[in-house]
């Protein structure tokens, strides 16, 4: 039995199918998941240039190979050289290789290119000199030869080991081993790091029977082994061998054999982690291959042409080599997969039977030109599972497939389906996705809801009576429902817009207008986040001392000591005797009598001069026309307190008013977080010694004043050293009192 269970996590009556962004239970191709779990079509190559003008194909391969530099070389069979792409990229040919001959270091149709990481050398596969050049990255001084010697000659029909007839593509593993292809002798030998032949692995892969004429190689290491993709010109398909020469064989004991349904006339091969690609000069196409299961997963996007050598950069970038003199062409991965097909297990939402309302793939809003459509499939039995052909021009051909209409038209797009139907246990599902390669569908996830009563019960009974009636009437409604399900998902999703925490970034702005907050777009978004969740909170201190503190450290950053000077405003009285009782002798009448309530009465301490009298305008006494005022009763000793009444200074280190920006912005503050009645005085604390108040020496406190020469203590000379103040006078310097001078 392959039903899915029950899928977690379950929302009322839906069913979410992606679990654990691996779409387990389900089957595809064409198609890859990406590291979100959204399912898109296959990346591909992409040639956005010019297409190419008319290329014979070349009669032999030709090769690309990139430094650990970034440094790209390419061979030139033509004009029998070495060039390069630095850096900066410009076109250079390499220095001390090349030229036409057969001494060390010249050349005769260079082909093949390798370069080892086990060594800082470029390997040239001098085709008709019948030999292996190595030459040395930094100075391209020839450093090592492999195969004849220079001073043999001619395509013989020998075939001893360590010898070549015209070698032509060459590769190498994380060992230090070289693999090259003997084209001519219709092999492919071994090389350790030594120059030494293996020859147990060409004997072993020999008695396979299974190569004809191998054309081109490329290695895969991973794991600590080795897989190397050699393409049979004759077989026009990929053989797998390892790194001991024997065959990789598939679960029927079967050699396995790439590309042997797609590729005409194969030539350069380049090899990936996940992929496989092929040139193929029949075709004048790319091919590229999955390295999982070894299907085809598509075409290059936009490239026609011929294919000499392929090679991969250390950015995934494809390198084609036409056979020409050019450059090679840059082909990154930009491009997707024409078509993929997408089709499940049976699943199953209840152990009873249910009735399945309808699928939903969110992909979103389409691309031009891309297109998907979903199938389904309904039944009680687990094995009546509908055939799917992913290489099929029609893979859902099978009649059981719904919604049927023929062959399915790309140019129509199904993505939210309804099933209806009577109750059934089981569930199948299939999409189509389609493209111009140009761009991909993207399913993140997929809904399957079922037991839905949708509007209708929203109707009369009348309209539920009878079984076909009401049966058209879900269906019709579900098209009604289709139609408004975004803007009730906007409705059921209202409350998150309110939620400090959950809103969408870009609703920040609106969301604080609520509070009559004003957000700083310098702030982050989680800074943001939280002084709205604050905001309320906050609004319980406005006005307070602790409210315009706490403000000003959040919007403007700085620091502030507020003060309230009617705090310490206080009635000034006279002290009286103290009263007796009567009981006491009497205090000799020289002696001064006790006073009571002194406290209140230390003048500049504990109280202050009024600026008017306590009791307001007195006639005849205190009275001055234009000047003074009558008060009430109420308003006896107003006038002690109106100079400091409402009103608050607000005093900040000059350190953090950095600049007038800042001041600027702190007062924006003040003006709109302070009570409407209040005034206030900013304040400027400057790093002057006052005890009991700027005594942090250091911070808000500096002994002594500035002077021009320093001395140290200790040292002989004590010029211009002061603790504080100016330097003291100098007899018959600094000696004129009053000027110069100061006495006491």
């Amino acid at each position: 039995m392959d039903a899915l269970s029950l899928i977690e996590p379950r929302i009322d009556n839906f069913l979410y199918l992606n679990r654990d962004n691996k779409w387990r239970d389900f089957h595809w191709r064409g198609l890859e998941v990406r590291d979100d779990g959204a399912l898109q079509l296959t990346p591909l190559p992409l040639f956005a240039g010019q297409p190419l003008e008319h290329i014979e194909a070349p009669e032999g391969p030709a090769g690309i190979a990139q430094a650990p530099d970034g440094t790209i070389y390419f061979s030139d069979p033509a004009n029998h050289q070495l060039n390069r792409i630095g850096c900066d990229g410009l076109l250079t040919v390499l220095r001390c290789a090349g030229g036409e001959g057969s001494t060390p270091s010249q050349l005769d149709t260079p082909r093949g290119l390798f370069i080892s990481k086990y060594r800082r050398a470029i390997f040239v596969a001098d085709s008709n000199n019948h030999r292996i050049q190595i030459f040395d990255l930094e100075s391209g001084q020839l450093v090592h030869m492999l195969g004849q010697s220079s001073g043999m000659s001619g395509p013989h029909a020998s075939i001893v080991t360590g010898r070549f007839n015209i070698p032509w593509t060459l590769t190498g593993d994380n060992d230090g081993n070289v693999y090259i292809v003997d084209y001519g002798n219709r092999r492919v030998q071994k090389f350790d790091y030594l120059g030494q032949v293996i020859e147990s692995f060409w004997e072993i892969l020999a008695a396979a029977h299974v190569l004809k004429q191998p054309s081109d190689i490329a290695a895969r290491s991973q794991n600590n082994e080795v897989r190397l993709y050699i393409v049979d010109r004759t077989a026009h398909a990929i053989f797998v061998v390892d790194g001991d020469g024997y065959l990789l064989r598939d679960e029927h004991n079967q050699p396995i054999c790439i590309g042997a349904a797609q590729l005409k006339n194969p030539m350069g091969i380049a090899v990936d982690r996940d992929a496989i690609y092929v040139g193929d000069n029949e075709l004048h196409r790319i091919l590229k291959f999955s390295v999982a299961d070894h299907s085809f997963l598509g075409e290059a996007v936009g490239y026609e042409g011929p294919v000499a050598g392929l090679a991969l950069d250390d950015r995934g970038t494809l390198l084609v080599h036409t056979g020409g003199t050019g450059a090679p062409l840059q082909l990154p991965i930009g491009g997707y997969a024409s078509r993929g097909v997408l089709w499940s297990n049976a699943i199953s939402a209840s152990t009873a039977k249910v009735s399945w309302h309808g699928v939903q793939a969110q992909s979103g809003r389409l691309p031009a030109n891309v297109h998907l459509r979903l199938f389904f499939h309904t039944s009680n039995d687990v094995n009546d599972r509908p055939r799917v052909d992913p290489d099929a021009v029609d893979p859902f051909a099978d009649p059981r497939w719904k919604p049927r209409d023929g062959s399915p038209d790309p140019f129509i797009d199904a993505h939210d389906v309804f099933i209806g139907g009577p109750p059934t246990g089981f569930l199948w599902i299939g999409a189509l996705f389609l493209s111009d390669g140009r761009d991909t569908p993207v399913v993140p996830q997929m809904l399957v809801e079922f037991d839905h009563d949708g509007y209708i019960v929203e109707l009369p009974a009348l309209y539920q009576t009878e079984s076909r009636s009401r049966d058209f009437l879900v269906r019709f409604l579900a098209l009604t429902e289709t139609l408004f399900q975004d803007l009730e998902t906007s409705i059921r999703d209202l409350p998150r817009l309110f939620d400090p925490h959950a809103v969408p970034k870009e609703f920040l702005p609106w969301l604080a207008t609520w509070l009559a907050l004003s957000l700083d777009e310098n702030r982050d978004e989680q800074e943001q986040r939280q002084l709205i969740a604050s905001a309320f909170e906050r609004y319980g201190r406005r006005g307070t001392v602790a409210g315009l503190r706490e403000s000003l450290r959040l919007f403007a950053g700085v620091d502030a000591i507020i003060q309230e000077p009617v705090l310490n405003a206080e009635w000034w009285s006279l002290p009286s005797p103290v009263e007796t009782c009567g009981c006491h002798k009497a205090r000799a009448k020289t002696k001064e009598p006790e006073l009571q309530a002194t406290e209140n009465s230390i003048l500049g301490v504990t109280t202050m001069l009024a600026a008017a009298q306590p009791q307001g305008a007195v006639v005849g006494t205190t009275a001055t026309l234009d000047y003074s005022n009558l008060i009430t009763n109420e308003e006896f000793g107003t006038p002690l307190f109106e100079d400091v009444a409402h009103q608050f200074t607000v005093q900040i280190s000059s350190a953090e008013l950095r600049c007038p920006e800042v001041e600027s912005h702190v007062r924006r503050v003040l003006d709109r977080e302070k009570p409407a009645h209040t005034d206030y005085h900013l304040c400027t604390i400057q790093p002057l010694m006052r005890v009991g108040f700027q005594a942090t020496v250091g911070i808000d406190a500096v002994v002594g004043d500035s002077v021009k020469h320093s001395s140290a203590l200790g040292s002989d000379s004590y010029e211009g050293l002061v603790l504080s103040g100016e330097p003291a006078a100098r007899l018959g310097n600094q000696s004129r009192v009053g000027i110069a001078t100061r006495v006491g």
